[in-house]
């Protein structure tokens, strides 16, 4: 409207000057102003407000105590998802990063192997791959050198030597905070280290060789720490030596023997996972609400406001509140194999889904090769010796029908084992010896090993007919079997001795009330202190290679002998070795078999002091698997299952057989309509 009127003045006042008449302009009609537009305010109608959503896992069994310093239960293991993640998980066999960037490697620089200059006196891992000081006589790496056939034996005159010290760096995820909103640092791993350092704390006993193996554990920044070994040492698994942090600004004023007590470390820790602990009634319910901190907000998780753990009194309970909407998730420390058959029906009818993976516990059975009273030289009268001879071994697996017990025992959720590495892994040898159940092939085995079927009667033992041995002629072929006492091993002991009488071996079972007590450490122990014949071990699946259960220097006996005390080891070792400890660990070893095979020791060194880049640990455990199942100082039973169960319109819920918990994807559990 301005640039209207200017042009209309400027137009007058040029007509003006002009002097030149003009015709009257027409009048021109004047603007009226617009009525501005209406508006229509719309309400909006207000949305109701989500109603909280919670999820209700219950539980078989009630942990005693959250601090995780203080205990490894599946229970204690399955809260603790929900209150930290990470900070590394073990998953199908192989380990993912949580709430570090990543998992160091050799390949890109974050783990080396650092010359450094080692004085006498100094603590080291030898050649043998044994922590000793570096003095005069023992055999270590020198720098560059990674087996024993370049290592070179310290004498006085050498002074400061050249070796290598694995250094690992890790960093934290930037931006990691507590559940209270401090941050998360890297003071706060360095602080675990710290508590697991003290002998008060009760996992310093489970870690003991993870801190031998130590040197230095220090934080060079607020999200990065790096851990040096000693010097000559090789860890396989360098790239889980980060330690889990704990809240250095709650708990360090306290001493390490004050957090066993503590509520706030025993009964409501504070994490950094989707959930924090509000209230646990003891024996009813532990309750938790969302984390506002958790690091992986930003995805939608945790897809719950509140999370509870119920705990129920029987597997019947558990199913029958499942179906009725009381539980979202059985866990696995509800027995639910001891209602598998009513869970598989309940499945197919469509109103709980069942999950059933094969998990990390399995079993083995022992053999006694050499018993401890051998270790003076075997007398007439004493324990024959059953098993000198590997063909007896390989009969008696043979005759142990280990599928019978999976299908009766098990539901058939187990699996039969033939190597101490579980299929899955990378690491596992397809080629290694198996032993089906054959009675005939058995049999032939022990004729050939001179156990006769003397009397033609296939239901008494077979008696010793072969060449002269430690075994009285006509000795019968009867095996004492020693298990805990158990409704399974019960069942499995039983069926073991039907299909072992096929073969002419007659097994005399023994269920042993208390655990302890069978598996007490020598020389009181019946296992460990080497007097007894056949005995089931239970055992966990391990990231570290685990030849180390079957090596020489780890049989239990009396630490005061040297070899040329032990004939048979003497026998085995010759005069050179003569003066060295017959068994360096004393009572504390853990190879109750008493197996020896010189190769199968070099094997495991090589591979305990390399690391999975090295192009040989491959090799190493694949020869380590073989030789195993060759010589059979034990065999493998079968993989227990781990059996879960939730709701069927239940989603997020991924089992899987090598995690610490089933639960360990509880952030992305989901349930109902966001299913479909």
């Amino acid at each position: 409207m301005r640039r209207f009127w200017f042009l209309f003045v400027l137009t007058v006042v040029l007509a003006a000057c002009s002097r030149q008449p003009t015709a009257a302009p027409s009048p021109t009609a004047v603007p009226q102003p617009t009525q501005p537009p209406s508006v229509a305010l719309i309400t909006p109608t207000p949305q109701p407000t989500p109603a909280p959503r919670t999820l209700t896992i219950c539980m078989g069994k009630e942990p005693h105590t959250l601090y995780p310093l203080a205990g490894d239960t599946q229970a204690m293991r399955s809260v603790l998802a929900a209150v930290y993640e990470g900070p590394v998980e073990y998953r199908t066999f192989g380990f993912q990063p949580v709430i570090l960037e990543k998992l160091p490697n050799v390949a890109d620089g974050d783990a080396a192997f650092v010359e450094v200059e080692v004085a006498p006196g100094s603590q080291i891992v030898d050649a043998r791959g044994e922590i000793t000081t570096l003095k005069d006589g023992v055999s270590f790496l020198p720098a560059g050198c990674h087996s024993t056939r370049c290592a070179l034996k310290y004498t006085d005159d050498m002074g400061a030597v050249d070796m290598e010290q694995m250094q690992v760096t890790f960093h934290l995820l930037p931006g990691l905070k507590w559940s209270d909103g401090q941050p998360l640092t890297a003071d706060d791993s360095v602080f675990t280290y710290t508590l697991v350092s003290s002998p008060d704390t009760p996992a310093h006993g489970r870690y003991a060789d993870m801190l031998r193996h130590t040197a230095a554990y220090k934080a060079t920044d607020k999200t990065t720490v790096v851990w040096k070994g000693l010097p000559g040492y090789r860890d396989p698994a360098y790239y889980l030596n980060f330690w889990m942090p704990l809240p250095a600004h709650l708990w360090a004023k306290y001493a390490p023997k004050e957090l066993l007590a503590l509520p706030e470390a025993t009964r409501a820790p504070v994490g950094w996972g989707p959930y924090v602990i509000d209230d646990w009634k003891a024996g009813e319910y532990i309750r938790l609400s969302r984390n506002p901190h958790y690091f992986r907000s930003p995805e939608g998780l945790p897809k719950f406001d509140y999370l509870v753990f119920r705990f129920v009194k029987s597997p019947q309970e558990a199913l029958d509140d499942l179906q009725a909407g009381k539980c979202d998730v059985l866990d696995e420390t509800v027995d639910l194999l001891s209602v598998s058959s009513q869970l598989d029906v309940l499945q197919k009818e469509g109103k709980v889904a069942a999950y059933y993976t094969q998990g990390t516990a399995f079993e083995r059975l022992d053999l006694d090769l050499r018993p401890a009273i051998y270790d003076d030289g075997w007398q007439p009268g004493e324990r024959p010796d059953f098993f000198g001879d590997p063909q007896v071994r390989q009969a008696l697996a043979y005759c142990l029908d280990r599928q019978k017990v999976v299908q009766e025992v098990w539901g058939g959720h187990a699996e039969v084992m033939d190597s101490f590495v579980p299929a899955e892994s990378q690491w596992y040898n397809a080629k290694v010896a198996k032993y089906t159940y054959d009675p005939k092939r058995g049999a032939a085995l022990l004729q050939a090993a001179g156990w006769v079927d003397h009397d033609n009667n296939p239901t008494t033992p077979r008696v010793y007919q072969g060449e002269p041995a430690a075994i009285t002629w006509g000795d019968p072929l009867v095996l004492n079997y020693w298990a805990p006492n158990t409704p399974r091993e019960a069942k499995a002991a039983e069926i073991f001795k039907q299909s072992a009488a096929a073969c002419g071996i007659e097994l005399k079972v023994k269920l042993w009330d208390d655990p302890k007590a069978l598996y007490a450490p020598g020389p009181d122990g019946p296992i460990f202190g080497r007097k007894f014949d056949l005995a089931v071990v239970p055992m966990q699946m391990s990231y570290r290679p685990q030849c180390r259960l079957w090596m020489r220097d780890a049989i239990p006996g009396d630490g005061t002998l040297t070899i040329k005390d032990v004939p048979w080891l003497l026998k085995i070792f010759g005069k050179t070795h003569e003066d060295e400890k017959a068994f360096p660990m004393g009572w504390a070893g853990w190879n109750d078999t008493a197996y020896v095979n010189t190769n199968f020791d070099g094997y495991c060194r090589a591979a305990n002091n390399s690391v999975p880049d090295d192009e040989g640990f491959g090799k190493d455990m694949t020869h380590l698997q073989a030789i195993l199942a060759r010589d059979l100082p034990s065999i493998m039973l079968y993989r227990l299952p781990r059996v879960a169960a939730t709701r069927p319109d239940f989603c997020g819920f991924v089992p899987d057989p090598s995690a610490a918990s089933d639960l360990w994807n509880i952030a992305a559990f989901d349930k109902g309509q966001a299913c479909h």
